[in-house]
């Protein structure tokens, strides 16, 4: 690895640790490919030595996509430390300010290992329990002084702007759920109705799933019996601030909140 991505990889991992901000790297020493990108991200978890209990993929919609100028989806790492039950009580200090996302994701029932035949929705459907999940997502980059456009890469590097997650009980049975038309009511404080995703913004997440899954293999990286795969944003992005409370309702299935508590 270069030394300036060593350096990178080094910076972002203490930025997560310590829950700060680091510049924005200048363009000669931030990835310029995807294959930099996870090989800083790759680098980043070592260093944070947490636990990788699953993945989360954002932009994993074309639509999305070109709303906001990435070439393809953005994957990162869940860590078991900042994975929570719902509901979640979830520490300000760290993540004031961070972005709250109401997800569909995916427990695997047994290890699906790396391979190079790819992986099909008939062999992966039934190894999976359905979870509705929170996203808490960020950057740990600071957002003024960089000088340049923030690129995917940047993100991917980054941790895919993972920051926490919120799980909800598990669905075995869930072939039956109409996952296209599903509302998600999702409120801060009881306030209005977020926007939801719907339409061309949404995709199919098992379809998510299989793909996302099939990138990891590529890399080869293989998913352990017991880890989660968030499949990306059905709802608005929207900040969340210290003592605030979002409330998302999966439809008729499931209720999931998250508070950022005052206290550390």
């Amino acid at each position: 690895m270069r030394a300036t991505f060593e350096q990178l990889a080094r910076s972002l991992a203490d930025a997560w640790k310590r829950c700060g901000a680091i510049p924005l790297p200048p363009a000669d020493a931030a990835p310029a490919s995807r294959a930099d990108a996870f090989a800083i991200q790759d680098r980043m978890a070592e260093l944070i030595d947490d636990r990788c209990v699953g993945w989360k993929v954002g932009a994993a919609v074309r639509a999305v996509q070109v709303l906001e100028g990435h070439d393809g989806p953005i994957t990162g790492r869940l860590l078991a430390s900042r994975v929570f039950d719902n509901p979640g009580q979830v520490p300000a200090s760290m993540f004031d300010g961070y972005k709250i996302e109401s997800e569909f994701a995916f427990r695997f029932r047994t290890a699906v290992p790396a391979r190079d035949r790819a992986w099909t929705r008939g062999e992966l459907a039934p190894l999976l329990v359905f979870h509705p999940g929170l996203e808490i997502a960020g950057s740990r980059y600071a957002s003024n002084g960089s000088g340049r456009k923030f690129t995917t890469h940047d993100a991917i590097a980054d941790n895919g702007a993972g920051g926490a997650y919120v799980v909800g009980a598990g669905i075995g049975d869930w072939q039956g759920i109409d996952f296209e038309h599903m509302h998600i009511d999702a409120r801060i404080d009881g306030g209005e109705t977020l926007h939801s995703y719907v339409g061309e913004f949404r995709r199919d997440p098992v379809d998510i799933l299989v793909e996302t899954v099939n990138g990891l293999a590529a890399r080869g990286i293989g998913l352990a019996a017991g880890d989660l795969l968030s499949t990306g944003s059905l709802t608005l992005p929207t900040a969340l601030h210290r003592g605030q409370t979002y409330v998302a309702r999966f439809g008729d299935l499931m209720t999931l909140s998250v508070t950022l508590r005052q206290s550390p």
